[in-house]
């Protein structure tokens, strides 16, 4: 009788646009505001990251096999539905989770005390930055930014900028290849991702922006809104050398009046990349963990 009662191995599937109204409404009732769980990061990167998704009663789950035979993204959803399918993983195999935020570890402890051991893990830690804070720019702290923002500013002429939509999404792919084509490392994942949601813009529902810089395309940014106050940076391309602080100010400028919180997403352990996002002052490092099971 026991064994009639163990629950099924949870069966993955490749991550289809059908899935999204699904997935985001479970997003959404769960509370989760990490950027990993968004049906649109999670379409975009799913060929890079070995992404496959699980979607069960309440809850869905995705196996991160970039990460390893048995590791996964922390499940979302309610708690019945993630404790099923962990539950559910326990059965064949002892998982490692990802991204688990501060709430998920004590999830974990009180659900299966002793059984897992946490490692926080700085290099996916997300950056949050208060938009208006952004704009201002106000107060000693943000002397060195203001004047990374003025050198962008004066690299040329004349700048503007348009809304990023499905009739000029060619332009956007287009400074994603000059981009790939300029980076000596060949580090081309990120692009790769970025071109998947560049061509499904309109069904992921990304938001972003195209810059130009007297009259020149030269930057866009593509992200999406975890909720309507949290606008997530899935995507920005900058061609003009210096010019990150100053797009990425505009971008606070032109955001919706709704949105008070920016994330731009982890580091990845990239001692530049950190550098930036860190000269830029983000108002919050969220911190989140690697699990593992016993």
């Amino acid at each position: 009788m026991l064994e009639k009662n163990k629950p099924s191995p949870p069966e993955f599937t490749r991550i289809s646009l059908p899935q999204m109204e699904r997935v985001e409404a479970i997003r959404a009732a769960s509370g989760s505001v990490l950027h990993v769980h968004t049906f649109a990061s999670l379409y975009a990167w799913q060929e890079c990251e070995g992404y496959e998704i699980c979607i069960a009663d309440g809850a869905f789950l995705v196996k991160y096999g970039a990460r390893g035979e048995n590791a996964y993204l922390f499940p979302c959803g309610d708690g019945a539905g993630k404790k099923a399918l962990i539950d559910a993983l326990l059965q064949s195999g002892t998982p490692t989770f990802h991204y688990v935020s501060d709430d998920d570890k004590l999830f974990l402890e009180n659900a299966y005390p002793g059984r897992c051991v946490f490692t926080a893990c700085r290099d996916d830690y997300p950056y949050l930055y208060d938009k208006e804070e952004q704009i201002a720019l106000a107060g000693k702290e943000f002397k060195s930014l203001r004047h990374q923002v003025n050198l962008g500013r004066l690299s040329a002429r004349s700048w503007s900028s348009e809304p990023l939509t499905a009739e000029n999404a060619e332009r956007a792919l287009r400074i994603n290849r000059k981009w790939a084509d300029s980076r000596a490392d060949g580090d081309l994942a990120d692009t790769a991702a970025a071109e998947t949601a560049l061509r499904e813009l309109s069904q992921l529902g990304i938001w972003g922006v195209i810059f130009q810089a007297d009259g020149e395309d030269v930057a866009y940014v593509a992200g999406t809104f975890i909720t309507p106050e949290i606008y997530d940076v899935c995507f920005c391309k900058v061609l003009e050398k210096q010019c990150d602080c100053f797009i990425k100010r505009e971008l606070y400028r032109v955001l919706p009046e709704t949105v008070r919180t920016v994330d731009s997403e982890e580091d990845m352990g990239i001692a530049g990349l950190r550098t930036h996002k860190l000269l830029r002052r983000p108002k919050e490092l969220v911190r989140v963990w690697k699990g593992e099971m016993k």
